[in-house]
């Protein structure tokens, strides 16, 4: 009986300091359906209550099917809340993630580029978007975080030429390019051929991050609304 009840406490404890550890790390976030792949049709990141932090977001990429077409789902875009900037980190798990070759980028709520991140090194790791501390920019607010089916990249149109955003040839988190119109940034499809077999499943880490906010259903507000006009008529 004496081991059991130190089976029975230890379980217990460990069960709190699971909690303990979720809570403190926050709740996952799991794309739901589609995540889009532009700022208009982005999925929100937020918790069901609208606050507190988010500890990952997940999904996938699922390519062409394995067809030989442009068309398919290789970018998922998400909008999300960053509070700490200097804290602001996103990792891919390695058990999570199926997908061979991905890439990550992320851009400013007006849509101009901040930081990306590949595996084509030597090492392939999967990318890792990292600030350092404040290294990349250090405001909070609203950004967008892409994950892409490498090699699509973000690119812009300056004087009917596509040019990519991130020099991510040469720097690991890529150099930023032209500023000028980068809020249209497209995704490259002119210049190489996506690869149909190249998705799959995807978990990333994330730091600094906390949810958007929740708004109030229309409904509610509207019978909020007629409940105020109610008592003040009866108050007169």
């Amino acid at each position: 009986m004496t081991r059991h009840l130190f089976a029975a406490v230890g379980c217990i404890v460990l069960t709190t300091s699971l909690a303990t550890a979720s809570t403190y790390r926050g709740p996952s976030y799991v794309e739901p359906g589609d995540a889009g792949s532009s700022r208009d049709d982005a999925a929100n990141v937020k918790n069901p209550t609208g606050t507190g932090a988010v500890s990952s977001i997940s999904g996938s990429l699922t390519g062409s099917g394995g067809l030989l077409a442009q068309d398919g789902d290789f970018q998922d875009v998400y909008r999300i809340f960053i509070k700490d900037p200097f804290m602001f980190k996103i990792q891919l798990s390695q058990s999570g993630t199926s997908i061979p070759d991905s890439m990550m980028f992320l851009f400013r709520e007006d849509g101009k580029p901040v930081m990306a991140s590949n595996n084509s090194g030597s090492d392939n790791l999967n990318p890792i978007l990292d600030n350092n501390g404040g290294e990349f920019f250090d405001d909070a607010g609203i950004y967008y975080l892409a994950i892409t089916s490498a090699p699509s990249q973000a690119q812009v149109e300056v004087d009917d030429t596509l040019i990519l955003l991130f020099n991510l040839t040469e720097f690991p988190f890529g150099t930023v390019g032209p500023s000028q119109g980068a809020e249209q940034f497209q995704w490259t499809d002119q210049w190489t051929t996506a690869d149909p077999f190249n998705s799959g499943d995807y978990f990333m880490f994330v730091d600094g991050v906390d949810s958007l906010p929740v708004p109030a259903p229309a409904g509610l507000a509207v019978l909020g609304l007629a409940g105020l006009m109610g008592r003040r008529r009866r108050r007169r």
